[in-house]
């Protein structure tokens, strides 16, 4: 096949791994802006597949509708968890009333929320792309395949479970699950590279331990953010955004500590990369991108978490777990 021929497979799969992290910062975007809910069913967006642009285009029991629609799909839901053993989770979900609240028509959210899901749309397609380079690759290795699919049935597991974030009007633990898939789709697409590009680089065997130890940390971090970041939206619904105070800080307190804790964390890999003379790139990126973090971090905590800020931390710490996930699967081991 003279098109497969042409195409550079492994630039190919990064130009995948920036498709999907493109994802991740709309997705920032849309949790900034509030537009979440913009669209009040899924896939569709107000049973359309082109939004509308004015309330005009909508049926004026529009909101009692969807609502009804929801109630459906939650109870579906629940019983799913149901299923796999979640009861606890399923009878909060049926008891919260307030799940079935239709905000009103907004455009500006509603738009958001629908470029979202094209950029999402478009992420997909280069996965499902990728798939068929590997199936009708010439060097037809099972793993590369499987690797392939695998990624396609994460993608489309992350799209219904998406789906579940829309029918349950944005419950913070289906919203934290969605975060946290993702991340496994960037770890995953990180491989699938590594497995494409065949490195004989070599690093110590010290840093293979220490990036999977950042990558736990790194993932439970961008939990708790998740926690930090509805706990903000619940405080906003009242309250004013010059004036942020919280009665609970168990949270926050967890958030900064894992902060600091990667900090000094990204202090020791420095010193133990200069002191071997190290030049693996990955890793004074991962340096640079901690410290970024914690300066962006210091900035949202102390004015008021301004909104152009948000976005950029949570890219930052998911392209520090990138620069993890390729320390630990990229390199061969060396001895120290």
């Amino acid at each position: 096949m003279n098109f497969y021929k042409k195409i550079n497979l492994i630039k190919y799969h990064w130009i995948t791994l920036i498709a999907i992290y493109l994802v991740v910062v709309a997705g920032a975007v849309v949790r900034m802006t509030g537009s979440g809910m913009g669209c009040p069913d899924w896939p569709k967006c107000f049973d359309q597949y082109i939004p509308p642009t004015s309330i005009n285009d909508l049926p004026e029991n529009y909101q009692l509708y969807y609502s009804s629609v929801r109630a459906k799909k939650i109870n579906k839901f629940s019983n799913f968890l149901k299923t796999i053993g979640f009861n606890e989770k399923a009878n909060q979900l049926l008891s919260d009333k307030s799940l079935l609240y239709e905000q009103p028509f907004n455009v500006w959210n509603t738009w958001f929320e629908y470029v979202n899901r094209l950029i999402g749309a478009l992420a997909g397609l280069f996965i499902f792309i990728g798939f068929l380079l590997a199936f009708f690759s010439k060097e037809k290795k099972l793993k590369k395949i499987l690797l392939a699919f695998g990624l396609i049935i994460l993608t489309a597991f992350q799209a219904w479970w998406g789906s579940m974030v829309v029918a349950t009007n944005i419950v913070p633990w289906v919203l934290t699950i969605h975060m946290v898939i993702a991340a496994v789709m960037i770890g995953w697409q990180i491989y699938i590279i590594t497995f494409w590009s065949k490195s004989s680089s070599q690093i110590p065997v010290f840093l293979k331990y220490a990036a999977a130890v950042g990558v736990f940390f790194f993932l439970f971090q961008i939990v708790l953010g998740t926690q930090v970041r509805q706990i903000v939206d619940e405080w906003l619904v009242h309250n004013q955004r010059t004036d942020l105070v919280f009665i609970d800080f168990s949270v926050f307190i967890s958030h900064r500590t894992t902060a600091l804790f990667l900090v000094i964390y990204a202090l020791c890999l420095g010193i133990y990369s200069f002191v071997k003379k190290l030049k693996v790139k990955e890793v004074y990126l991962l340096i640079g991108l901690i410290f970024l973090e914690g300066i962006v971090g210091k900035f949202l905590a102390d004015f008021n978490l301004p909104l152009l800020l948000q976005p950029l931390h949570l890219i930052i710490a998911m392209i520090s777990f990138g620069c993890l996930v390729r320390l630990l699967f990229h390199f061969k081991t060396a001895k120290s």
